[in-house]
C-alpha cells in the first residue's frame, strides 16, 4: 500500500517539474483566462515533435484544443490553441458515442465495437505527432488484432497506445474556426484505415432569440461526412435556417 504524499514530496515533485520546462521547450499555456475571440492562440515556437507529445500527454485533458504546424526543418513545430471545450461541445460528442454504441445492442463489457473520446493517434503522413479526435470508434480485438501480433505485412497503424486504428473519427467545432475543422477532418481521412470522418460545426445561436418552450437559443450547425474515395456530404440542420433569424 503506497502512503500519502507529504509537503516535502509534493513540494520537491514542483521543483522537479519545474526544472523539467526549464530543462524543454515545451508549448506555454495561457495563465489568464482566454475566450474563443482569442483563437487561434500562439503558445510555442520551434518545439521538438516529442515535446509537443509530451506536452499532449500533461495537458491534453486541460479543456483546449492544439494544433502542431510542422516547420520545414521537419523536426520542430509551432503550437496553437485552435478551440476550447464547452457545454454544447461536450453534449455533442457524448450524442454521437451514444449513437455509434447502438449497435452493441446494450452490451457494456467487452463491447464489438469500442466508442471512446479523445484517444490518440498519430498524425497521417508518418512524422509521429500526436493528436486525438473528438470521439472514435474502432473494433474490438476480438475482430481486429493489435497491430503488434497482426499478420498483415506491413503491420497495420495503431493508435498511441497499441489498439486498433480507429475506423471512424469525429470532429466538432464551436469556437474552432471552419477553415481548422476541414483541415483536420481532411488529415483524418488520408489514413487508409479510418473509413469515415464526421465533422460538425456548431455556429454561435442568435442573440435575443430563444425557444419558446424550452427557453434554448437558436442556432444553426452543419454536418459534414468524408468518406474514402467519395464526394463529402453535407447538411444543414438545427432549430433555426442557417445565416437566418428564421426559425
Amino acid at each position: 500500500m503506497s502512503r500519502a504524499r507529504t509537503s516535502d514530496d509534493i513540494w520537491w515533485a514542483r521543483i522537479f517539474d519545474r526544472l523539467d520546462e526549464f530543462l524543454h521547450n515545451y508549448p506555454k499555456l495561457p495563465k489568464n483566462s482566454i475566450t474563443e475571440n482569442n483563437l487561434p492562440l500562439h503558445i510555442g515556437s520551434k518545439v521538438t515533435i516529442k515535446n509537443y507529445n509530451t506536452f499532449l500527454h500533461h495537458y491534453g485533458s486541460s479543456g483546449y484544443k492544439f494544433r502542431f504546424i510542422l516547420n520545414s526543418d521537419n523536426t520542430t513545430g509551432e503550437v496553437y490553441i485552435i478551440g476550447m471545450t464547452s457545454t454544447a461541445h461536450e453534449d455533442i460528442i457524448i450524442r454521437l458515442q451514444e449513437f455509434f454504441k447502438v449497435p452493441n445492442n446494450g452490451v457494456v463489457d467487452d463491447p464489438p465495437i469500442i466508442v471512446t473520446g479523445q484517444v490518440l493517434h498519430y498524425v497521417p503522413g508518418g512524422t509521429r505527432v500526436e493528436t486525438a479526435p473528438d470521439a472514435c470508434v474502432r473494433p474490438n480485438v476480438a475482430f481486429v488484432p493489435k497491430p503488434a501480433v497482426s499478420t498483415v505485412i506491413p503491420l497495420p497503424p495503431g493508435d498511441t497506445c497499441g489498439n486498433p486504428h480507429a475506423r471512424i473519427m469525429c470532429e466538432v467545432a464551436v469556437g474552432q474556426s471552419v477553415g481548422e475543422l476541414g483541415r483536420k477532418c481532411s488529415s483524418w481521412i488520408r489514413e487508409p484505415y479510418v473509413r469515415a470522418v464526421i465533422s460538425i460545426k456548431i455556429l454561435e445561436p442568435i442573440l435575443n432569440m430563444r425557444e419558446p418552450t424550452t427557453g434554448y437559443y437558436y442556432r444553426a450547425m452543419t454536418a459534414k461526412l468524408y468518406r474514402q474515395g467519395m464526394a463529402i456530404q453535407s447538411w444543414d440542420f438545427g432549430n433555426i435556417k442557417k445565416h437566418s433569424r428564421d426559425p
